[in-house]
């Protein structure tokens, strides 16, 4: 990252080499759309280039700086995007995001489950969405995803708080239609 800060064009292509395959799966993941998710990763690793001598080695590693323009850049073409959308392989995330005690059948249910968290988490606001796929989706842990969101941990957690809230009102409302 030295080297990109001095403007070395072969050491940013080897950073994009190296980090644009995470950085892409998670702008899918809050996206839902290959071609939004290029063009998220592309603008986070834009911003890289432009801002490189923003980077303070001592403040942290590279992928989390990274990580937080990718947040930043999927934030915004997010809001460009309307409606929103949101695309994920959800199969056993009803359990953590609803009530344990409830479960809809497995059969079936698999793909109509994931169908409906995809749409109960497209739903939730920009932020509480970031937030959930950080957290659930790429297993980050509450003070990582705080860092990338840059926020503290308490204010991630309320937003996790609050996007469980929302989702298991929506998710117990499929179950109950889905259970008649």
């Amino acid at each position: 990252m030295a080297r990109v800060r001095d403007g070395d064009q072969q050491a940013f292509a080897l950073l994009v080499e190296r980090h644009l395959p995470r950085a892409y799966a998670i702008a899918y993941r809050v996206l839902g759309q290959q071609a939004d998710a290029e063009d998220a990763a592309q603008d986070a690793f834009t911003r890289v280039w432009t801002h490189a001598r923003d980077w303070q080695p001592e403040r942290g590693k590279f992928s989390t700086w990274l990580g937080r323009m990718l947040v930043n850049a999927s934030l915004d073409h997010a809001r460009r995007q309307r409606p929103q959308r949101f695309i994920s392989n959800a199969d056993d995330v009803l359990a953590e995001l609803t009530d344990p005690a409830a479960s809809l059948d497995t059969a079936q249910g698999n793909e109509q489950q994931a169908a409906a968290i995809d749409q109960a988490v497209r739903r939730l606001p920009e932020q509480q969405r970031m937030a959930v796929v950080l957290c659930y989706f790429e297993a980050h842990s509450n003070p990582q995803a705080a860092q990338l969101m840059g926020l503290h941990v308490k204010a991630l957690e309320g937003l996790l708080v609050r996007a469980r809230k929302q989702l298991r009102g929506w998710l117990g409302k499929y179950r109950e239609e889905t259970s008649k």
